[in-house]
């Protein structure tokens, strides 16, 4: 859902920017990087 949000919201082109958008909704477990990664790739950005 907060993935989603982010997609329709200005947010700015960075991976950290990403993280930043989506704190507090998801832990700091080994599985983050590929959230953020799969992030990016529909924002067309990877």
């Amino acid at each position: 859902m907060s993935a989603l949000a982010l997609l329709e919201k200005p947010v700015g082109p960075s991976d950290a920017d990403v993280r930043e958008a989506m704190s507090g909704n998801l832990c700091r477990c080994g599985a983050y990087q590929n959230i953020v990664a799969a992030i990016q790739i529909v924002r067309g950005k990877a």
